[in-house]
């Protein structure tokens, strides 16, 4: 692996990561003071829910070049490898077209949230910073689809013949 792209890997992981953690550890807190404390906070549920879905969408990113997506592979398995090339280079196809869709979609939310400047209820944050996240997790996940593809492209196909 390059250079390059070891270190864009880690950024994804580090991302990701620290988002979720942030998240949860102020859910935690916001439980604490709750509970423990009878002081609730309304704007940890807010913030807190932007950060875990923040995290999770950069997370898919991480998943999906790690391989740990959902999958439903008994009839992949059972294919002979040049189906399985067609199922990859088509899978892999259909999730680039989902996320240059989810990027467009979420490009003209951003849009006119950032021309409204309508800001979230408790906090007051601007709405398109929170949903920055739609079309930059797109691009995040359409990289790594399209990585996937090419890898798939470049897979050879031993055929072995019975006869």
């Amino acid at each position: 692996m390059s250079k390059w792209r070891e270190r864009y890997a880690r950024f994804e992981d580090y991302l990701a990561g620290t988002l979720l953690v942030i998240g949860v550890s102020l859910i935690f807190y916001g439980v604490v003071c709750r509970y423990v404390f009878n002081s609730p906070k309304a704007w940890i549920d807010e913030i807190s829910t932007y950060f875990v879905v923040w995290g999770a969408l950069i997370g898919f990113a991480v998943a999906l070049r790690e391989g740990h997506h959902i999958q439903v592979d008994i009839l992949y398995d059972r294919v002979p490898p040049g189906i399985k090339k067609a199922f990859d280079v088509f899978s892999n196809v259909l999730g680039i077209v989902f996320c240059l869709s989810f990027v467009f979609f979420g490009g003209k939310l951003l849009t006119l949230y950032w021309q409204t400047q309508q800001q979230s209820t408790d906090v007051g944050i601007y709405l398109w910073i929170v949903y920055l996240v739609i079309p930059l997790s797109g691009l995040m996940l359409g990289y790594r689809f399209l990585d996937k593809l090419l890898a798939s492209l470049k897979k050879e196909v031993k055929i072995e013949w019975n006869g």
